[in-house]
């Protein structure tokens, strides 16, 4: 019995159809029972029509779109995350090297007599300006490359 143990019922079939279940269902090693069941399972689990042969290929086709789909969007999405963590170690690097050079400048500084800085502050402030002009010119070049070449944007031909 398949797994429908229980009782049957009797269903009449065209001659030429009954032919073919006992071919196949021989074939496959199942019952007429078993492979019975097993076709009616299949179209009426997929809600698909058997008779329309051409709604039945193109809902099993719609169905491998989907799983492509999501297989390609599963894809994308790591990607993602695995730039994603690039960026963050290459943000993190950053951090770390303008702190540990911030705190080399007050090191430093922090040798000079008092005279001494009063008399370098302005040459100070200009660096500080020149250095801020510099660190926004640079972080304008990789914003405005980073918008030309994101996602969903075609690179310009050089």
């Amino acid at each position: 019995m398949t797994k429908h143990e229980g009782s049957t019922t009797t269903a009449r079939i065209h001659a030429d159809t009954h032919h073919l279940l006992i071919k196949e269902s021989k074939r496959l090693g199942l019952t007429a029972v078993e492979y019975v069941d097993a076709a009616v399972s299949y179209f009426g689990v997929r809600g698909l029509n058997p008779v329309e042969i051409e709604a039945r290929e193109g809902a099993l086709i719609m169905q491998d779109i989907k799983r492509l789909g999501d297989r390609i969007f599963g894809y994308m999405q790591e990607q993602e995350r695995g730039l994603f963590v690039i960026m963050l170690e290459e943000m993190i690097r950053s951090r770390v090297t303008t702190d540990r050079v911030l705190r080399l400048q007050e090191v430093i500084l922090s040798t000079f007599q008092d005279d001494d800085l009063r008399k370098n502050k302005d040459k100070i402030k200009t660096l500080r300006a020149q250095n801020d002009e510099a660190i926004n010119g640079q972080l304008k070049i990789i914003f405005d490359s980073a918008k030309e070449i994101a996602p969903g944007k075609l690179k310009k031909k050089e």
